[in-house]
């Protein structure tokens, strides 16, 4: 069925036809026929759930919020309708406007491990890391062993200044997605700050065949070139980093990185401040002009 044969308050029809279009690749048809469905839909938690839920497919996240808090204004006691303006709210970094809803939803939902992480995930982001800790211990209580639990411990027990704590929880969650390039990252970067760059390497080389693209990856396996006196190759890592790098946040934080790295192993301090001097003037890469035809 077309998009003009679905009547236009048919909500559920256009929200469907919105499903499918995404499913085979035709975002414009999916956009047109959510911005349909928002005109005519009703303000039930029913409903704006599945608008919220249609607005996150596309990546709309303001517009996902919005209905989201709808669903929830309609119906306040719905663990669904918080669960998805939760994960909206921190996926778009306002976590101190998640945490109340977070904690709410929990007390509906007390079994669900996923809920459970992301109270952890939004805890850690506060700086909350004790709090944190509990919530994702709580996770464990309930048997949930996934990948992405591990890669949040392994960012809490870094903050805590626990490497091997980090280590441990970061080896488990690649043992859980061998195929995840993220946990690789953070346990090459570890590695680093530990002193073992041969596996370092390892894990840093992992992540890039698994995500060519993986800026920080690229930043953290120049930096062990160089630690290797390995300039040449440190070079072409870093300016592949550049060259994706648009806005240079990413070279920001690595620049950050090198600080930590010198406290961590003063072996390597002469080696990271040449480093440092060199990337401070490198600038990032131009953005592309876009041209919308």
């Amino acid at each position: 069925m077309a998009l003009n044969q679905i009547a236009r308050d048919d909500w559920q029809g256009l929200l469907t036809m919105a499903r499918k279009s995404l499913a085979a690749g035709d975002a414009v048809t999916a956009r047109r026929a959510v911005t349909l469905a928002a005109r005519s839909i009703p303000d039930t938690a029913e409903a704006q759930l599945a608008l919220g839920d249609a607005w996150n497919l596309l990546g709309r996240a303001a517009e996902a919020v919005r209905a989201y808090k709808k669903a929830v204004e309609a119906q306040p006691e719905s663990a669904d309708a918080l669960i998805g303006l939760v994960e909206m709210l921190h996926e778009t970094g306002r976590d101190e406007e998640a945490l109340p809803y977070c904690e709410k939803a929990v007390k509906l939902a007390p079994g669900n491990g996923q809920l459970w992480t992301t109270l952890g995930d939004v805890l850690m982001t506060l700086e909350r890391y004790d709090e944190a800790l509990a919530a994702y211990q709580k996770v464990m209580e309930l048997g949930t062993d996934t990948a992405e639990l591990y890669t949040s411990l392994g960012y809490l027990h870094y903050y805590r200044q626990d490497l091997e704590a980090s280590r441990q929880a970061l080896q488990r969650a690649i043992e859980l997605a061998p195929d995840a390039a993220t946990p690789r990252n953070n346990l090459g970067y570890v590695e680093i700050l530990l002193g073992n760059l041969g596996e370092a390497i390892t894990h840093l080389d992992r992540a890039l065949e698994l995500q060519p693209n993986f800026v920080r990856a690229h930043y953290n396996r120049g930096l062990c070139a160089w630690l290797q006196d390995q300039r040449e190759q440190a070079s072409t890592f870093y300016d592949r980093g550049r060259s994706l790098d648009t806005k240079g946040a990413e070279l920001a934080a690595h620049r950050e990185d090198l600080n930590e790295v010198r406290q961590h192993q003063g072996g390597w301090r002469s080696q990271l401040q040449q480093l440092a001097l060199l990337l401070s003037h490198i600038s990032p890469a131009p953005q592309r002009r876009v041209v919308h035809r």
